[in-house]
C-alpha cells in the first residue's frame, strides 16, 4: 500500500496523474471592467492564464465549455481569452443577472462536456419583438455568438441600438446543449403581454371605409333621379364574359358639360377619357406610317371590324388622288367675290402664272439698282493689254 500510495503522488504531484476535471473559484465582474463591452453580444467569458495552463495538461473536449455556479443557480458558457486578472473571471452582465450575483461575487467554474442541440424553444420578453421584419434571421445571426444555451436562461440580443431578451423555455436533448456547427431547429412562444387581436363582426362597418354595396345603392339612387350618366356603349365583361357592341347601334355621347372644347388631332375625340367616336381604321392607316418596331418583330396588320387585311398603299393611294382633286378644284375657281355689303367683283390681276417680282432688293433705306455690266465694278484691271 505506501507503494502505491507513492507511486502515484496523490495531490497530483510529478510522477502522479493530473486532474482530469478543471474546477476553480473566482471572483466575478462584467465585461465591462475589461473594457470588452462587446462580449455583452454572446456567451464568452475571461479566464485567467493559469487557467490555460490547467487545461492545457487535461485532456478537456474541444470547444471548451464551462458551467457557471453561484449558489443554487447554474449556467454555462465559453471562453474567449485567457488574458483576465488572477484570481478574476470577466463575464456577461446579463449572465450576472441569470446567477442573480453582484461585482466580485464568487463564482464556481467547471469544464464540462455538451452533446449538441437538436431543438430550442424560445419566448420573447417583450412585445417589441414583433416589430422587426424578419425576426428568424435576426435570430440566427445573433447565436453565431453563442456556444451552448441553458434551459430557463434569458438571453441578451442586441438589435437596432436595441436590447431584446428571450427565455429559453425548452432545449433538446438535455436541459444545457451546445449549438456551435449544428443543425438545431428554432420555435418561437407567444412573447411576454402578448394578446391575442379581437376581431369585430363582418356586419359592422366603419364609416371611415364604407362598404361596396352601400356605395352601389347609392349609385343606383342616383340613377333613378333622371340623369343623363348613363355609361357609353363599348366592349365591357359581364359574368366573366366579353361583350361586344352590335354593328349599327348609335354610340351614345356623354353630356356636353364633361367634354372639353377644343377637339383632338383624330378631331373626333374630344376626351379621351370620355370616349365620344373612336377614329375609323382608314385614320390609323395613313397616320400610323411604316416603322419597324424596336424589338425587331413584325408589325402588326390592321384589320377592319370583320377580320379582314387592310391595304394600306391602296388606302394612301386613294388618299392621294383626293387630296389632288382636292388642289386643281382651289385652282378651278374664279376669282370672284363679295364685298361687306353683299357687291360681287371679278379681281383685277388674277394670277396665272409664275411672275418675276418687279421689287428691288432693298438694303437698309436705300433700294439697289439693277446692274448691267457682266463685272463687279469698272477699272482697268478688267481688260487683259
Amino acid at each position: 500500500m505506501m507503494h502505491g500510495w507513492g507511486g502515484f503522488g496523490m495531490g497530483g504531484g510529478v510522477g502522479g496523474f493530473p486532474p482530469r476535471r478543471f474546477e476553480e473559484q473566482y471572483h466575478c465582474y462584467s465585461v465591462a471592467y475589461a473594457d470588452k463591452a462587446d462580449l455583452e453580444k454572446g456567451d464568452k467569458i475571461l479566464l485567467p492564464p493559469s487557467a490555460f495552463d490547467t487545461l492545457a495538461r487535461l485532456q478537456v473536449d474541444y470547444p471548451m465549455l464551462f458551467q457557471l455556479t453561484a449558489g443554487d443557480r447554474t449556467t454555462h458558457c465559453g471562453v474567449l481569452e485567457f488574458t483576465a486578472e488572477e484570481g478574476c473571471v470577466y463575464i456577461p452582465f446579463w449572465m450576472m443577472q441569470n446567477l442573480l450575483i453582484e461585482e466580485a461575487a464568487l463564482v464556481t467554474i467547471t469544464n464540462v462536456s455538451l452533446p449538441k442541440a437538436t431543438f430550442v424553444k424560445l419566448q420573447p420578453q417583450s412585445v417589441d419583438f414583433l416589430e422587426i421584419s424578419n425576426p428568424r434571421a435576426v435570430l440566427e445571426h445573433a447565436l453565431r455568438n453563442f456556444s451552448c444555451v441553458t434551459a430557463h436562461d434569458i438571453i441578451q440580443i442586441p438589435y437596432n441600438n436595441k436590447n431584446y431578451h428571450f427565455e429559453l423555455k425548452e432545449v433538446k436533448p438535455s436541459p444545457a446543449a451546445c449549438i456551435i456547427e449544428t443543425d438545431c431547429n428554432v420555435d418561437f412562444d407567444a412573447p411576454v403581454g402578448y394578446k391575442e387581436p379581437e376581431y369585430e363582426p363582418t356586419s359592422a362597418q366603419s364609416s371611415a371605409c364604407p362598404s361596396p354595396m352601400a356605395s352601389s345603392v347609392a349609385t343606383s339612387k342616383v340613377s333613378d333621379t333622371g340623369e343623363d350618366d348613363q355609361k357609353p356603349a363599348g366592349v365591357r365583361i359581364v359574368d366573366g364574359k366579353i361583350i361586344r357592341p352590335e354593328e349599327g347601334d348609335s354610340q351614345q355621347t356623354a353630356a356636353s358639360e364633361m367634354l372639353v372644347e377644343r377637339a383632338g388631332q383624330t378631331g373626333v375625340q374630344r376626351n379621351s377619357a370620355i370616349p365620344e367616336a373612336a377614329p375609323e381604321v382608314d385614320y390609323w392607316a395613313l397616320a400610323a406610317g411604316d416603322g419597324a418596331r424596336l424589338d425587331g418583330k413584325t408589325p402588326t396588320e390592321l384589320k377592319d371590324a370583320g377580320g379582314n387585311k387592310i391595304d394600306v398603299r391602296k388606302l394612301r393611294a386613294e388618299a392621294a388622288a383626293r387630296r389632288a382633286a382636292d388642289a386643281a378644284a382651289q385652282l378651278s375657281v374664279p376669282s370672284t367675290g363679295k364685298t361687306l355689303a353683299g357687291v360681287e367683283v371679278e379681281a383685277q390681276n388674277p394670277v396665272t402664272g409664275n411672275t418675276a417680282s418687279s421689287r428691288k432688293s432693298r438694303v437698309g433705306s436705300k433700294f439697289s439698282r439693277l446692274k448691267t455690266s457682266t463685272t463687279s465694278f469698272q477699272g482697268s484691271v478688267n481688260s487683259f493689254k
